[in-house]
Parts: structure tokens; sequence; C-alpha cells
């Protein structure tokens, strides 16, 4: 990728008074990506699953979505691992193509610029974020990674805002396309469902997972900055500034708060 970076004046020379244009230089530098090899295997696990679930006689389709959904009386009654489960739960093709294509094109990108732990975070505590604003907002059962994949969604925009410099016009137009994507599929959802009577598209969901994966993001995404290094071909480097001591401390302290709050909903 080519950045733009401003160069200080050099040898300590004092530039000369009045208005000077920035010195600018074109360079090179490549950013410490990850390989997407999680975004691979959930992408997998949804498939497995939901392959599962398609070879099964009606009936039990109905049994095995009432074992593992968002119900929320059931969720009430102590079934909270539903909120976790139902994020990898597909109700028919249309839903998991959708998902799969989407996972497939924002989990690539995020997982790669983020790196997998941090994806991973994101992912999971993002989408138990949908789950619980589904829960709390919601009645209707649920299923779907839309909750996580719109936490995700939301990782990628706050990335790019964080990084509209380094990217420059490109990632500015990037990240408008981003948000009117966003807007799209939101306003989508107030009108169409996913086929099914009692399964409908989740709204709540959608938007708790956005929530959970902007504030997830904000805080412990990377901080990419470009500094001199002589060892490097072009002369710099790209460098993550957000420590894994700070991003880890964040995470933890996310997830505490999430468990608390998951107490209280299912109490209150």
């Amino acid at each position: 990728m080519r950045f733009f970076y401003q160069l200080p004046p050099s040898n300590g020379e004092v530039p000369e008074p009045g208005p000077r244009p920035p010195v600018m230089q074109r360079v090179a530098v490549r950013l410490p990506v990850a390989e997407p090899r999680l975004t691979y295997g959930l992408l997998g696990l949804i498939v497995l699953i939901a392959l599962y679930y398609f070879s099964r006689p009606a009936r039990e389709q109905v049994l095995f979505l009432s074992d593992w959904a968002k119900v929320n009386d059931l969720i009430r009654a102590g079934e909270y691992y539903r909120l976790f489960t139902s994020m990898f739960l597909h109700l028919n093709l249309t839903h998991l193509i959708f998902n799969g294509y989407a996972l497939f094109v924002l989990g690539r990108d995020v997982e790669a610029l983020f790196g997998t732990a941090r994806f991973a975070i994101i992912y999971i505590l993002g989408g138990l974020s949908g789950s619980l604003a589904s829960f709390i907002f919601t009645d209707a059962p649920s299923v779907g990674a839309s909750g996580a994949i719109f936490a995700i969604f939301g990782a990628e925009m706050v990335y790019f805002y964080q990084h509209r410099d380094l990217h420059g016009v490109a990632g500015r137009q990037h990240l408008t396309q981003l948000i009117i994507l966003m807007l799209i599929n939101l306003g989508l959802g107030l009108f169409a469902s996913t086929g099914a009577t009692s399964f409908r598209i989740d709204n709540a969901g959608h938007i708790g997972g956005l929530v959970g994966g902007v504030v997830l993001a904000w805080f412990i995404g990377p901080a990419y900055r470009v500094q001199r290094d002589p060892s490097a071909e072009s002369g710099f480097s790209v460098v993550d500034r957000n420590p894994i001591q700070r991003w880890a401390l964040w995470s933890a302290a996310y997830a505490l708060g999430l468990v608390v709050l998951i107490a209280y909903a299912v109490t209150a």
C-alpha cells in the first residue's frame, strides 16, 4: 500500500518564514497484516452446522433450532449459552449465503488489519453484544451470525476513520462506502424477513453488534503509524502503537461489563 508521509525539515534546518506548502513524499510501506485463518475457520464452522441442519427432517430442524436459538424465556430460565450458540445458526440457505458472504468479505479485511486475536475478541464479544441487545429489545426467537458480522463491520469503519490520514483519499472513500452499506443493511432489516413466521431479521441484534464492534475497535484496534526504518526498502515502516497490554486490558474490561449486563438483563 502507498501512503503520503510528511517529512520534517532535514539536518536541523529552520524553515524560512512565510507560508510554505508541506513537504510530502510518497513512500511505499507494508502493513503488518495477518493471514485470515480464523475467518475461514468460522466460515467453515457455520457452513458445517448449516449443512447438518438442512439435512434433517423438518420436525428435527424445528427441535434443533429450539435447542440452540436465542429464546428469551429459556435464557431467563438459566440457558445462558443460547446467547452464544445462536450466533452460529442459520435458518435457511438465503440466510446462510448472505451472512457467509459478508463474513468472507469483511472478516478477511478485519482479521488482516487487527490480527487474529483482536479479530476473535471483536467477533465473539461483539456477537454477544448483539445477542444481548436482541434479548433486551426483541421477544421473538432469533438465530444468525449477523450480530457478530455487524461487529466486524463497525470495527472496519472505526479503523478507516482512525487511519483516514494514513490511507488518504482511498481510505476515506472506503469509509464512506462502508457507512452507506451499513445504513442500507439496517434499513433492509426494518422491512425484510428471513422467510419464517417466528424468526425474523433482528435489527436490535444488528445494532447491538455494531455498537459493540465500534466500542471494542476504538479501544483495542491497531494504531498504525509510519516511522523511519533504515532496514526497510523504502526507508519507512508501519508500527502499531497500541501495545498488547493495553488492548488486552480493554478487552477484559469490556468482557466483564458484558457479563454484568447479561446477568442484570436476565434477572430483571
